[in-house]
Protein backbone atom coordinates (compact mmCIF):
# COMPACT_ATOMS: atom_id res chain seq x y z
CA UNK A 1 0.00 0.00 0.00
CA UNK A 2 1.69 3.37 -0.95
CA UNK A 3 0.47 6.81 -0.27
CA UNK A 4 2.04 9.97 -1.52
CA UNK A 5 4.10 11.01 1.21
CA UNK A 6 2.33 15.06 1.30
CA UNK A 7 4.12 17.72 0.09
CA UNK A 8 7.69 18.58 2.45
CA UNK A 9 8.05 22.67 1.33
CA UNK A 10 9.08 23.51 4.28
CA UNK A 11 11.55 26.12 5.48
CA UNK A 12 13.92 25.38 8.27
CA UNK A 13 15.73 27.99 10.42
CA UNK A 14 19.70 26.03 11.08
CA UNK A 15 21.32 26.11 14.45
CA UNK A 16 23.40 28.79 12.65
CA UNK A 17 20.27 30.94 11.80
CA UNK A 18 20.60 30.47 7.86
CA UNK A 19 17.36 29.25 6.15
CA UNK A 20 17.05 26.21 3.80
CA UNK A 21 14.20 25.04 1.87
CA UNK A 22 13.38 21.62 2.06
CA UNK A 23 11.26 20.22 -1.07
CA UNK A 24 10.83 16.49 -2.48
CA UNK A 25 13.73 15.36 -4.86
CA UNK A 26 12.83 15.32 -8.87
CA UNK A 27 15.11 14.69 -12.16
CA UNK A 28 15.27 18.10 -12.68
CA UNK A 29 17.55 18.43 -9.35
CA UNK A 30 20.20 15.83 -11.22
CA UNK A 31 22.76 18.83 -12.06
CA UNK A 32 22.68 20.42 -8.68
CA UNK A 33 22.82 17.39 -6.78
CA UNK A 34 25.81 16.05 -9.05
CA UNK A 35 27.41 19.60 -8.26
CA UNK A 36 26.68 18.66 -4.48
CA UNK A 37 28.55 15.05 -4.51
CA UNK A 38 31.14 16.54 -6.51
CA UNK A 39 31.58 19.06 -3.85
CA UNK A 40 32.27 16.89 -1.49
CA UNK A 41 35.79 16.93 0.63
CA UNK A 42 37.92 13.35 0.38
CA UNK A 43 36.56 12.37 3.35
CA UNK A 44 32.36 13.02 3.23
CA UNK A 45 32.97 11.25 0.32
CA UNK A 46 34.66 8.41 1.82
CA UNK A 47 32.20 8.21 4.69
CA UNK A 48 29.20 8.70 2.19
CA UNK A 49 30.11 6.02 0.07
CA UNK A 50 32.76 3.83 1.58
CA UNK A 51 35.32 4.39 -1.12
CA UNK A 52 37.54 7.38 -2.82
CA UNK A 53 36.72 6.99 -5.99
CA UNK A 54 33.02 6.26 -6.32
CA UNK A 55 30.34 6.42 -9.52
CA UNK A 56 28.91 10.05 -8.77
CA UNK A 57 27.04 9.95 -11.89
CA UNK A 58 25.50 6.77 -10.53
CA UNK A 59 24.44 8.36 -7.13
CA UNK A 60 23.05 11.21 -9.19
CA UNK A 61 20.67 8.99 -10.72
CA UNK A 62 19.47 7.25 -7.77
CA UNK A 63 18.83 10.42 -5.40
CA UNK A 64 17.01 11.93 -8.74
CA UNK A 65 15.13 9.15 -10.59
CA UNK A 66 12.18 9.31 -7.68
CA UNK A 67 8.67 7.78 -7.97
CA UNK A 68 7.30 9.34 -5.04
CA UNK A 69 7.93 6.42 -2.63
CA UNK A 70 6.64 3.45 -4.49
CA UNK A 71 10.64 2.01 -4.50
CA UNK A 72 12.12 5.44 -4.21
CA UNK A 73 11.68 9.18 -2.40
CA UNK A 74 14.29 11.88 -1.37
CA UNK A 75 14.27 15.75 -0.44
CA UNK A 76 16.82 18.38 -1.15
CA UNK A 77 17.75 20.79 0.96
CA UNK A 78 18.34 24.45 -0.80
CA UNK A 79 19.92 27.85 0.44
CA UNK A 80 17.73 30.82 0.82
CA UNK A 81 20.51 32.87 -0.66
CA UNK A 82 21.45 31.33 -3.85
CA UNK A 83 19.13 28.51 -4.01
CA UNK A 84 21.94 25.94 -4.07
CA UNK A 85 21.57 22.11 -3.36
CA UNK A 86 23.12 21.35 0.02
CA UNK A 87 22.01 18.71 1.34
CA UNK A 88 20.29 15.38 -0.04
CA UNK A 89 18.48 12.32 1.97
CA UNK A 90 16.91 9.28 0.17
CA UNK A 91 15.43 6.47 0.35
CA UNK A 92 15.04 2.84 -1.51
CA UNK A 93 12.27 0.49 -0.25
CA UNK A 94 14.13 -3.45 -0.16
CA UNK A 95 12.26 -5.52 -3.01
CA UNK A 96 11.78 -8.75 -0.98
CA UNK A 97 11.04 -6.67 1.93
CA UNK A 98 9.02 -3.48 1.24
CA UNK A 99 8.40 -1.78 4.53
CA UNK A 100 12.08 -1.32 4.94
CA UNK A 101 13.94 0.67 3.04
CA UNK A 102 17.96 1.83 2.50
CA UNK A 103 18.73 5.56 3.51
CA UNK A 104 21.57 7.58 2.25
CA UNK A 105 22.40 11.11 3.72
CA UNK A 106 24.78 13.68 1.72
CA UNK A 107 24.98 17.08 3.59
CA UNK A 108 27.73 20.07 1.53
CA UNK A 109 30.86 19.95 3.96
CA UNK A 110 30.17 23.64 5.00
CA UNK A 111 26.80 22.78 6.23
CA UNK A 112 27.73 20.08 8.38
CA UNK A 113 26.58 20.39 12.04
CA UNK A 114 24.31 22.96 11.69
CA UNK A 115 21.06 20.49 12.00
CA UNK A 116 20.38 20.30 8.39
CA UNK A 117 21.08 16.18 8.84
CA UNK A 118 18.71 15.40 11.70
CA UNK A 119 15.86 18.31 9.84
CA UNK A 120 16.38 15.93 6.86
CA UNK A 121 16.25 12.62 7.99
CA UNK A 122 13.11 13.34 10.23
CA UNK A 123 11.04 14.56 7.47
CA UNK A 124 12.41 11.39 5.08
CA UNK A 125 11.57 9.56 8.22
CA UNK A 126 7.83 11.11 8.29
CA UNK A 127 7.49 10.30 4.83
CA UNK A 128 8.47 6.93 4.64
CA UNK A 129 5.98 5.88 7.69
CA UNK A 130 3.28 8.02 5.25
CA UNK A 131 4.32 4.70 2.35
CA UNK A 132 4.11 2.66 5.33
CA UNK A 133 7.97 2.20 5.65
CA UNK A 134 8.02 0.85 9.31
CA UNK A 135 12.12 1.01 9.22
CA UNK A 136 14.99 2.97 7.75
CA UNK A 137 18.28 1.28 7.22
CA UNK A 138 22.19 2.67 6.84
CA UNK A 139 24.60 1.41 6.39
CA UNK A 140 27.58 3.34 8.52
CA UNK A 141 31.13 3.02 8.67
CA UNK A 142 32.15 2.59 12.65
CA UNK A 143 34.01 6.08 12.59
CA UNK A 144 31.27 8.01 11.34
CA UNK A 145 29.67 8.90 15.03
CA UNK A 146 28.05 11.63 13.35
CA UNK A 147 26.03 10.01 10.98
CA UNK A 148 25.32 7.46 13.76
CA UNK A 149 24.28 10.76 16.05
CA UNK A 150 22.05 11.86 13.33
CA UNK A 151 20.15 9.01 12.93
CA UNK A 152 19.68 8.71 16.66
CA UNK A 153 18.94 12.94 17.36
CA UNK A 154 15.75 12.12 15.49
CA UNK A 155 14.06 10.88 18.23
CA UNK A 156 12.65 7.63 16.86
CA UNK A 157 13.64 4.39 17.84
CA UNK A 158 17.19 3.27 16.99
CA UNK A 159 19.02 -0.02 17.57
CA UNK A 160 22.52 -0.24 15.74
CA UNK A 161 24.20 -3.58 15.03
CA UNK A 162 28.14 -4.18 14.61
CA UNK A 163 28.68 -6.21 11.90
CA UNK A 164 32.42 -6.96 10.39
CA UNK A 165 33.50 -2.98 9.10
CA UNK A 166 29.94 -1.56 9.34
CA UNK A 167 27.42 -0.37 11.75
CA UNK A 168 23.89 -1.40 10.54
CA UNK A 169 21.76 1.16 12.01
CA UNK A 170 17.50 0.25 11.90
CA UNK A 171 15.71 3.50 12.53
CA UNK A 172 11.65 2.70 13.12
CA UNK A 173 9.37 5.32 11.40
CA UNK A 174 7.15 5.70 14.29
CA UNK A 175 7.95 7.67 17.26
CA UNK A 176 7.58 6.04 20.95
CA UNK A 177 5.90 7.94 23.89
CA UNK A 178 9.13 9.39 24.95
CA UNK A 179 10.33 10.34 21.33
CA UNK A 180 10.05 13.72 20.09
CA UNK A 181 8.29 14.66 17.32
CA UNK A 182 9.55 15.92 14.24
CA UNK A 183 7.99 19.35 14.31
CA UNK A 184 9.39 20.04 17.96
CA UNK A 185 12.66 19.10 16.83
CA UNK A 186 12.76 21.76 14.01
CA UNK A 187 12.50 24.46 16.39
CA UNK A 188 15.08 22.87 18.57
CA UNK A 189 17.49 22.95 15.81
CA UNK A 190 16.65 26.58 15.17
Amino acid sequence: MTTHPGSREIDVVLRDGSVVHLSPAKPADAPAVGLLLNGLSDRSRWLRFFCGFPDLAKATRWATEVDNGRRRYGLVATTERDGRIVGHVGLERASDRPERAEVALEIADAMQGKGLGTVLLCQLAEAANELGIQVLVAEVLPENRQMIGVLRDCGYPVKVHSLPGVELVELRTSLTETGLKPRELHHQAA
